[in-house]
């Protein structure tokens, strides 16, 4: 479970990558600045094998337990908690409790909770626990006589009878809320799980892509020979950089400055000696994509470029072709779709494997 959570919390080199050339299209190109279509990539790198290259990743999956943990921790508690007064508690009800658990007349360790949030048949606690509380009125306290399953991740409580003292202090309408996140076609609980679900699966797919590229883009890089890039365009690179972080502080109502220093403990003399290092690498890393496309032919066509924005422009809500056009450098975008175009044949014309996360 913690690897899972590790996957969907960190930020992947490629990713953060593509995330610049994305928030990039959206600057509208201004000053002197300088392309890729303004050099003959050739000049500034001798490719090195580009053809079979073998990578491997695991299998996206999502894990188990993922959605029930995410909807424990981050759905649950942000339900407001409910009085129910015209009925008993029912299979599938949500409830709030407080809990605490004795072992031969003693409260014992961790058998202790005030404001838990738990469903009704999910079997999340030892059996007998929640259908002890079926038929029980919100708002009343009970005690289970119950024991615990032998063996047990706690020893001393394996096979052990107990009594848990419940009391009930209302009910959380989970599908209620679902509506009112409105999220398209999201209108039961289990809508929303389906959907969690689908969010955990493509960020593993999107992991497995990352990895797969990087690999792929490492092991072409290192066979290259590169010469000094325009420093113009390093200095593009590197704006770019820059003003993704600068949008990703703000996000969090921060100043790049203390963006840096809270995430990165860097000062600003470290962070951009880090933007300049990453700005080269991505030149050299984008010239070799395009020293690939003109060999193998794989630049976008006009076709493609507008197929492209078209899209987008659907997609973001602009009011036209021309408003999007007027908000973005198109020719970064260019580049943004070489690239897709390189790394969809490397890929193709690679050894690609899967490796499974089963462990029988």
């Amino acid at each position: 479970m913690k690897k899972g959570m590790q996957r969907i919390m960190k930020i992947r080199k490629t990713a953060v990558m593509a995330a610049i050339m994305a928030v990039s299209t959206l600057m509208t190109a201004c000053g002197s600045k300088e392309y890729l279509k303004d050099i003959k990539a050739s000049d500034y790198v001798t490719l090195g094998n580009y053809i079979g290259i073998e990578a491997s990743a695991e299998e996206p999956v999502v894990e188990d337990g993922m959605v029930d943990m995410y909807m424990l921790y981050y759905v649950l508690p942000q339900i407001p908690i409910e009085e129910v007064t015209d009925r008993a508690i029912e299979e599938g009800d949500t409830v709030n409790i407080d809990y605490e658990g004795f072992l031969d007349g003693e409260a014992f360790a961790g058998g202790t909770a005030e404001g838990s949030d738990l469903k009704i048949g999910s079997h999340q606690f030892i059996d007998g626990f929640e259908d002890g509380l079926i038929g029980v009125n919100y708002g009343d306290t009970v005690s289970l006589d119950l024991t615990f399953p032998d063996p047990y991740t706690n020893p001393d409580l394996a096979g052990a009878a107990v009594v848990f003292k419940v009391t009930v202090n209302g009910r959380k309408d989970v599908d209620s809320y679902v509506q009112a996140l409105g999220i398209e076609d999201c209108n039961t609980e289990q809508d929303l799980r389906d959907y969690l679900y689908n969010v955990f699966y493509e960020d593993a797919v999107q992991t497995y892509e990352s990895t797969i590229e990087t690999t792929i883009s490492n092991t072409i890089m290192a066979g290259c020979t590169f010469k000094e890039p325009p420093a113009k365009m390093v200095e593009r690179f590197e704006q770019n950089i820059e003003e993704a972080m600068r949008t990703q502080a703000a996000m969090y109502g921060m100043t790049l400055q203390a963006f840096m220093q809270a995430n990165y403990g860097m000062g600003e003399a470290d962070y951009k000696e880090r933007f300049q290092s990453e700005a080269l690498t991505g030149v050299q890393e984008y010239i070799m994509y395009q020293a690939i496309a003109d060999i193998e032919g794989l630049n976008p066509t006009e076709e493609q470029l507008q197929e492209e924005i078209n899209s987008r422009v659907e997609a973001y809500g602009y009011e036209s072709e021309e408003a999007y056009r007027e908000s973005v450098d198109v020719e970064m975008l260019k580049e943004q779709l070489m690239r897709n175009n390189v790394m969809e044949f490397l890929k193709e014309n690679g050894n690609i494997t899967m490796t499974s996360t089963i462990v029988d």
